[in-house]
């Protein structure tokens, strides 16, 4: 019964977020316009694909809206865990709504997101996140204009993303706050230079005699918003983060304690761009980006990471969408060993890739529902032990939005 509870909260109740990879702004600032796929939102979130990556920030609109999304479907590895065979049958919800108001010297408002997953007769494998946040601005117009904006998260996932490989843990949760400070400059009504300050914590429940990965992060980013004839938006970035553990030990290269002292600290370099594109019959967005993490001494978690990101919508005959969009990136270490390769002829490079693929047809059949499926294929390879896996996802599907 507590299921089908939670199932119904999920589905009913009052909606609720964004991130992506590097920089904590996306493509114009200003913008009120739907993301091209918003339910990618949900898929970078954990939900789709079952990772966790850092928080950041959600979509700052004016205006009202909502959308909300209960599913069946079926999942070809519900634990994301490689040679595993574990098939299972899930619903569930996900929605989110804001409310914003333009008041032509500033614009306020608030989001908010939830969402979850129930597998049936597999609990450890549910999950679930919530995500609330407002912002305060002043708009664009020719001149100056600044800001601030805000979330905070809460989540249980089965598997995470921390400092690098992924952590498989069903009873660990994660809770964080993330705030991005702004100012910039509007150039011609077309290009906008945009200077910004983020802060964040993160804290991890464990239930199990683990490290905490508990952590605070402070950054700045600086991006220019180019606006195209209103048929191309570029926005190009770069950003930087450094991130203190509380807990976690700094490690040597083989995976041993530098120290009983010494704790962990990340500095992470990102550069990269936003494009969306507008045509009559089609809309894209997406980023391509880079990754440079440095750990404070030995090199253990030193990677270069390189990724693209894209998403598609085709408005084919009446009422009908598909939306298809994909997210691959490749990861190489510094330093980490391959145990599997370790002889005479030296070790192997550690390299991880990800891959996410998915393709969506959709059909607003009356006013503002909408039914439909969608396929997602995932897959993960890693020379570090037990880190891959490969997953299909089928499901079918009932939406609400405007």
């Amino acid at each position: 019964m507590a299921k089908w509870l939670i199932i119904l909260a999920v589905l009913l109740a009052a909606p609720v977020y964004a991130q992506q990879e590097g920089g904590n702004s996306g493509t114009d600032p200003d913008s009120n316009a739907e993301p091209v796929d918003p339910w990618a939102d949900f898929e970078v979130s954990g939900l789709a694909d079952g990772e966790y990556l850092p928080l950041t920030l959600g979509r700052d609109r004016t205006g009202i809206g909502l959308r909300a999304r209960g599913s069946f479907g079926w999942d070809s590895n519900i634990f994301r865990e490689d040679k595993d065979d574990d098939t299972g049958l899930f619903i569930d919800g996900a929605s989110y709504a804001y409310a914003g108001l333009n008041l032509g010297l500033f614009s306020i408002g608030a989001r908010g997101q939830i969402a979850g997953r129930l597998y049936f007769g597999d609990p450890d494998a549910d999950r679930w996140d919530v995500k609330l946040g407002g912002f305060f601005k002043m708009p664009y117009n020719g001149g100056f204009g600044f800001g601030i904006s805000a979330d905070v998260l809460y989540q249980q996932l089965t598997t995470y993303e921390v400092t690098g490989p992924l952590i498989r843990q069903d009873d660990l949760r994660a809770s964080g706050a993330i705030a991005r400070a702004y100012v910039g400059y509007e150039v011609a009504g077309f290009i906008i230079f945009e200077l910004g300050f983020t802060g964040q914590t993160t804290d991890f429940t464990e239930e199990q005699q683990i490290p905490s990965l508990d952590s605070w992060t402070i950054g700045s980013d600086f991006g220019i918003y180019f606006d195209i004839l209103g048929f191309l938006e570029l926005h190009p970035y770069v950003a930087f983060d450094y991130e203190w553990f509380r807990d976690q030990l700094d490690l040597q290269d083989d995976g041993t304690p530098l120290s009983t002292e010494d704790k962990l600290q990340l500095l992470k370099f990102n550069y990269g761009s936003d494009f969306k594109l507008n045509l009559p019959f089609i809309e894209a967005a997406g980023r391509v980006y880079s990754i440079r993490q440095d750990d404070s001494a030995a090199g253990y978690e030193r990677y270069w990471q390189y990724g693209l990101r894209a998403a598609a919508d085709l408005n084919l005959v009446g009422d009908v969408r598909l939306t298809v969009g994909a997210h691959f990136w490749t990861r190489e270490y510094d330093d980490r060993v391959d145990v599997d390769n370790v002889g005479v002829n030296g070790t192997k490079t550690v390299q991880e890739r990800y891959l996410n693929g998915y393709v969506e047809l959709a059909w607003n059949f009356w006013e503002f529902f909408a039914v439909g499926a969608r396929y997602a294929y995932i897959r993960r390879t890693s020379d570090i032990d037990n880190a891959g896996y490969a997953q299909h996802e089928i499901t079918a599907f009932l939406e609400i939005g405007w």
